[in-house]
């Protein structure tokens, strides 16, 4: 994967990883729709092996001083979860860089397309962020409903 994790550009990051799952048919490894079968079933040692197999990929898709910090998490999901509780939830910064950008970007010399391209591009970055930002917001909600109860 040509893009490397290093904290700050998670969203960027995990988009391409999401991407590149999905090409595989393994994204349900990190979202939790393809569960670990019991033991007892014949598809463990394959689900194993496929989930060893997504989280060296995440892991070498990382800086190494993040990578060697995630090493003993047990599964791809599991990981994906502390990568984006840790890196997914800093998005106030995020989203004030975002703005700020986009407020100091102006045409110039740029033809219109290259115009439209960079503030596309800002668009999606923020598109992006607010969605981590409503899952985030979201898991909290069902967490505190299930405390409750």
């Amino acid at each position: 994967m040509a893009t490397k994790l290093t904290g700050p550009n998670f969203m960027k990051w995990s988009r391409t990883v999401k991407i590149a799952l999905r090409t595989k048919g393994k994204l349900g490894l990190i979202d939790g729709s393809c569960p670990k079968p019991g033991q007892d079933s014949l598809k463990f040692d394959q689900w194993i092996k496929c989930d060893s197999m997504v989280g060296s990929w995440l892991l070498n898709s990382m800086v190494p001083d993040l990578s060697e910090a995630f090493l003993y998490v047990n599964s791809a999901q599991e990981l994906w979860n502390e990568l984006t509780e840790r890196f997914g939830e800093s998005n106030g910064p995020l989203l004030y860089h975002l703005e700020k950008e986009i407020s100091e970007l102006y045409q110039g010399s740029d033809s219109v397309a290259v115009y439209y391209t960079k503030l596309n591009r800002f668009g999606m970055n923020l598109v992006i962020c607010l969605m981590f930002l409503f899952v985030h917001v979201q898991r909290h909600v069902l967490q505190s409903r299930r405390h409750k109860h």
